[in-house]
């Protein structure tokens, strides 16, 4: 039975450099439209730092994009591009619950909160600016990466997500986020453990480095 593997698909009609190519164009197209909605929204912001951090997020998003590698690895199979794409939009689906009402009327509570969300958005962002040549939704492997928060821990951006969805999710509190956040940080575990595979295989170095840094788990 064949991998999942769209890449591949496409590869028999279009060259891989152009494939990578219109890649980078649609999600600079789509990292655009959200960063200039933020600029938009700067004045329903309560909290000016957050506006700052999640647009300079958005930003490192954009760059990655724009001037990131293509892979010496690719994903291929259902767990390297699938999975890791449903994980991606899964944050987006905790803004349909409406915010906590308790939350909004304590003050202290709400300020916890927000100074939460900034702290995400800025391990988010500092680790997309040490990955930046590196960085991919799917499963892949280009350089390793090991400046920055690297250099401390193994996923900071996953770390940085997780939290971020963790402090909306107290924010919008439902049981339906509850359980999105659980699959979301359990879908980010596992791919962080499928990138760690593929890192251990290309890069004869990376087991050393791995050793070194903190995860949820030890290699």
């Amino acid at each position: 039975m064949e991998k999942f593997d769209p890449f591949g698909l496409m590869e028999k009609i279009l060259p891989a450099r152009i494939i990578h190519l219109a890649i980078r164009i649609i999600m600079c197209a789509i990292l655009t439209g959200l960063l200039i909605r933020q600029i938009l929204l700067y004045h329903l912001f309560m909290f000016k730092p957050l506006w700052m951090v999640e647009t300079l997020m958005l930003s490192m998003f954009l760059i990655s994009y724009l001037i990131r590698k293509d892979p010496v690895s690719r994903a291929r199979g259902t767990k390297e591009v699938f999975f890791p794409v449903i994980g991606a939009l899964l944050p987006f689906l905790l803004l349909f619950s409406p915010p906590n009402l308790w939350i909004i009327n304590h003050s202290m509570a709400l300020q916890l909160l927000f100074y939460w969300m900034t702290a995400a958005a800025a391990l988010t962002a500092w680790g997309l600016w040490a990955l930046r040549h590196s960085f991919s939704i799917t499963v892949e492997a280009r350089e390793l990466v090991i400046s920055g928060p690297y250099r401390y821990i193994r996923h900071p951006v996953y770390a940085g997500e997780i939290l971020a969805a963790l402090s909306i999710a107290a924010w919008r509190f439902s049981l339906l986020n509850v359980l999105i956040v659980l699959l979301f940080v359990v879908i980010q575990l596992l791919r962080s453990k499928w990138e760690e595979d593929k890192l251990s295989r290309i890069f004869s170095d990376y087991q050393s480095y791995a050793a070194k840094t903190i995860w949820f788990w030890q290699r």
